[in-house]
């Protein structure tokens, strides 16, 4: 018996791994910003993902050519010097020389703390680098979460495999809820997009549901 119990042991361990890989189902309330953010910190499918994407932004800078640069951003500093200060910078300084890119932006303070502050969801993000994006994809499913926990119902996390940038399955629990999809695009010179797909049809339903739970109805 003192024998089999090692080998019992290592058989739950093996058997647990696959159900943490696999996703996460969040219900609200105080432990549910936790157990998001370790989830999009360690699970091995999401991360390997994740890690795959930042290879791809790596070619990407590598593959850049500097008239691309040139063409788009008149002012700023040669597109070459520019993007060797991009490889070697990080926080706030690399964010001050992405702001030089068209299009790019820093991110808005940690936004809906609860529903009711809440009025609309971010649907995109830019994340100045890999270690930005964990951070970026909490921020876009929050409002999610809060909303399902109002309709006392569930938020389902799947990371995705396969070819494009989507990253990661948001399904909302309950009859005829669909299934948002969260993408990461790496950026040429780069820092990162973190989108949802479909962002018009997701605003509406969004507006929809929320002012439904916060009337009750």
């Amino acid at each position: 018996m003192v024998m089999k119990l090692p080998l019992l042991l290592l058989g739950l361990a093996l058997a647990a791994a696959p159900a943490r890989a696999a996703g996460l189902k969040l219900r609200g309330g105080p432990r549910a910003e936790n157990a998001l953010r370790r989830f999009v910190e360690t699970n091995p499918r999401l991360r390997a993902r994740l890690a795959a994407t930042a290879a791809r932004q790596t070619a990407f800078m590598s593959q850049a050519r500097d008239a691309d640069l040139r063409d788009s951003v008149a002012d700023a500093p040669a597109p070459e010097t520019l993007k060797k200060q991009l490889a070697a910078a990080s926080g706030a300084r690399r964010w001050d020389l992405l702001s030089q890119l068209p299009g790019v932006e820093k991110p808005a303070p940690v936004s809906c703390p609860t529903l009711s502050e809440c009025a609309a969801p971010d649907l995109a993000a830019e994340a100045p680098d890999a270690s930005a994006v964990s951070e970026s994809l909490r921020r876009l499913v929050r409002p999610w979460m809060l909303l399902q926990h109002a309709r006392r119902s569930a938020l389902e996390l799947k990371p995705l495999d396969g070819p494009g940038d989507a990253v990661l399955a948001v399904r909302l629990k309950g009859r005829g809820q669909p299934t948002l999809t969260l993408n990461v695009t790496p950026n040429a010179y780069g820092g990162f997009k973190v989108w949802y797909a479909e962002p018009f049809v997701l605003a509406s339903l969004y507006g929809r549901e929320r002012d439904a739970a916060l009337s009750g109805r």
